[in-house]
């Protein structure tokens, strides 16, 4: 059996997990819309969703960090992890969103999947490593792990990034579709930026609580 915390409002794990679950399900709609080209109002109203419960829950945690004796871990912490997470699902809901708004259609290089396919994997390593934080002290290594693929998934989202922009500008003519690639490229590696700075608080919590 693993060695838990000592007591605490243990709620704030269901509300990571939740969040975790929520980027992981926004990662698939996203990833299936490209990949499938389906109705686009069903799949912006289904990420609207998924994000707007994100904001909900995110405020469900500021709520109770005030009202809550005794945390996991340090309040701060709790905080900006609960934002961080946050932040990946906005922005996931914004790749979406510009993608419909400007009627790009399908994407004509293959670096704009392949930046989805690494964002959805590094979504479902961010659920691994916040399914383990209850269990901190015995599964710290497993949750160290988890951060360093997600790490070595932004450095490579950063590689398709620069391939995908230098595509661009040699294949695109049109000017204004060449601004609208660009800008969903820069908002794909700004998702994988925030990945990133979830799993580096996940390992600060990893070593602070071993």
């Amino acid at each position: 059996m693993s060695f838990r915390l000592k007591p605490r409002d243990d709620r704030f794990f269901k509300y990571f997990d939740d969040l975790a679950e929520a980027i992981s399900e926004a990662a698939l709609i996203l990833k299936g819309f490209i990949e499938n080209q389906t109705d686009p109002a069903v799949n912006l109203e289904n990420i609207n969703k998924v994000e707007e419960q994100g904001d909900i829950i995110l405020s469900e945690v500021m709520n109770r960090i005030n009202n809550s004796f005794i945390t996991p871990f340090d309040r701060e912490d709790i905080l900006l992890l609960a934002r961080e997470l946050n932040n990946v699902l906005d922005h996931i809901q914004g790749i979406m969103e510009k993608i419909i708004i400007f009627k790009v259609g399908q994407p004509q290089d293959v670096y704009v999947l392949k930046l989805v396919q690494v964002l959805e994997e590094a979504s479902q390593e961010i659920k691994n490593a916040v399914a383990d934080l209850p269990y901190v002290r015995n599964k710290s290594k497993d949750i160290i792990d988890s951060c360093e693929k997600i790490r070595s998934y932004e450095h490579e989202g950063d590689y398709l990034y620069r391939a995908g922009i230098a595509l661009l500008f040699e294949n695109t003519r049109n000017v204004v579709d060449i601004i609208k690639w660009k800008e969903i490229y820069e908002h794909l590696e700004t998702t994988l930026d925030y990945c990133e700075s979830v799993s580096n608080l996940l390992k600060g919590v990893a070593v602070k609580y071993v």
